[in-house]
């Protein structure tokens, strides 16, 4: 349910922001949602409402943006890397490269970000009172919106329902005192399940009113409701089953389930021998390229097939290597938990392990799936 691709819009000291496909449908319901309000609520021109209704969703997005740009600058400085913060339908996630490393930081994460929209609550109301106070009436409406917009957007995060940041607040608490994260994480993620599920409940209630009472018009909020509960229960859901599998994982290498004595090919091999000794026999294979013995990336035969079959023995495998990427490869130390987190990301079946550079082997999707599974759970 988590967008992990998406359109590059900015970088914000080294944070990375995309906006997924999804924003622009939420994006374009909630302008039509904001200028229905302002109609109603109004009595002045179209030329006039329509761009401050889109400056407020603007801006509503811009509240949100900030608010995971909290969580994300509050987490890098206390050792949690986030480097990319995704805007899509349910408003915005900023994606954590490791889990916090104490309920001190998951804490200070956690409040960061309803504080930021409490204090933009206060900004946009201090600009709707001046600009009452100028007679720019419209313009004050929508500065309003904003302020209770943003008033709400903190509120809601600080419910006590994992994956939401009260959530969070509420597991940092717990694993205070109980000084297991699983225990504590398994709470919170109840709590943020049976939240979800309520607002789904609520969701469909809604749309049985409009269904059987004319004179209610809930169709959009009950989509919604249900929309986002059941997101809330997905994510809560998928939270504590990664936390159940850290704790499988834990103390566990990439050494410890790696395939070592993988050959590759060099740099200056032609295709042909590539394809001769390795793609032939096996023609789904991926074979690592290296340069000077250290690893520089992969060619598959795919690869070989953008040259045309009569030039292979004469065209170098340097022509069409596939660079490495960071999400390919991890070293022989690296915890096998991270090692998941990076087959996740990569989408790939497998991981090069490198060795200061050198290939030292390689580790496999199937295999890590297969420890995890023999390895004993906590209780739950």
């Amino acid at each position: 349910m988590i967008p992990r691709k998406g359109l590059r819009l900015a970088n914000f000291r080294g944070i990375e922001v995309f906006l997924h496909w999804s924003w622009f449908i939420a994006f374009i319901l909630l302008f039509l949602v904001v200028l229905q309000f302002f109609q109603a609520n109004l009595e002045s021109e179209p030329y006039v409402l329509f761009p401050v209704s889109l400056a407020a969703t603007l801006l509503f997005f811009l509240s949100v943006l900030l608010h995971e740009l909290s969580h994300s600058v509050v987490a890098n400085r206390n050792g949690v890397p986030i480097n990319r913060i995704t805007l899509f339908v349910f408003g915005g996630v900023a994606q954590m490269e490791s889990e916090v490393t104490s309920p001190g930081v998951e804490f200070k994460m956690a409040v960061a970000g309803p504080l930021c929209s409490y204090l933009l609550c206060l900004f946009f109301g201090s600009l709707s009172y001046l600009f009452y106070a100028l007679k720019a009436e419209v313009v004050s409406f929508g500065f309003m919106l904003l302020a209770a917009v943003n008033f709400g957007l903190g509120t809601f995060n600080l419910i006590p329902g994992f994956p939401l940041d009260g959530g969070r607040i509420l597991r940092s608490l717990l694993w205070h005192h109980w000084k297991d994260m699983e225990k504590s994480t398994r709470y919170a993620s109840r709590l943020g399940m049976g939240f979800g599920g309520l607002l789904a409940f609520g969701g469909l209630g809604m749309l049985l009113a409009d269904l059987f009472q004319n004179q209610y018009d809930l169709l959009f909020a009950g989509t919604w409701f249900i929309l986002i509960g059941t997101f809330l229960v997905q994510a809560a859901s998928r939270s504590y089953r990664q936390v159940r599998l850290r704790v499988s994982l834990a103390g566990a290498r990439a050494a410890d389930l790696m395939h070592p004595d993988v050959s590759g090919v060099d740099l200056s091999a032609s295709l042909e021998e590539v394809f001769g000794s390795y793609l032939e026999r096996s023609p789904a294979s991926t074979v690592p390229v290296l340069g000077q013995g250290r690893l520089v990336g992969s060619v598959t035969l795919s690869d070989l097939k953008k040259v045309g079959r009569s030039r292979w023995e004469d065209t170098p495998v340097s022509q069409v290597v596939r660079p490495l990427r960071r999400e390919e490869f991890c070293s022989p130390d690296t915890p096998l938990y991270e090692a998941l987190t990076l087959l996740e990301r990569g989408g790939g079946g497998f991981l090069w392990v490198l060795d200061q550079g050198r290939l030292a082997g390689v580790l496999l999707r199937e295999d890590v799936d297969r420890f995890s599974r023999r390895s004993p759970n906590p209780s739950g």
